[in-house]
């Protein structure tokens, strides 16, 4: 009984290691090339399948902090928010948006890049 279990613990852990995830002990820093936008925004983890980059992100602004967990498809730059928490990343409960395209400038087309780019 218990050799089955162990087995199964191993595999489990064998599948999750294959996955390409970015994640480090400490946020990874999204350097900000917009104006006017006093957050700082942290990468804190991104997987990619295909075309498809799945990432969360932390913006700390003045008074609060907010996660972010989003999908991208680098080959149309387009995102959808899968969900958002004021607690922490584990704390978002999916809620996702339909797809949309990310306009230049802005900083969601700023994350899909870096992401894109990351991933």
């Amino acid at each position: 009984m218990r050799s089955g279990i162990f087995r199964s613990a191993i595999a489990a852990w064998l599948a999750m290691a294959a996955m390409p995830v970015i994640a480090a002990s400490a946020e990874t820093p999204i350097p900000s090339t917009r104006s006017g936008d006093r957050g700082k925004y942290f990468l804190v983890e991104s997987t990619r399948s295909g075309d498809i980059v799945s990432a969360t992100h932390k913006r700390v602004g003045s008074g609060f902090t907010g996660f972010t967990k989003t999908e991208t498809n680098c080959a149309t730059m387009q995102m959808r928010e899968i969900g958002y928490s004021d607690v922490s990343a584990e704390a978002i409960q999916p809620s996702p948006t339909r797809w949309f395209d990310t306009k230049p400038g802005t900083i969601k087309n700023h994350l899909a890049k870096f992401v894109c780019k990351e991933a």
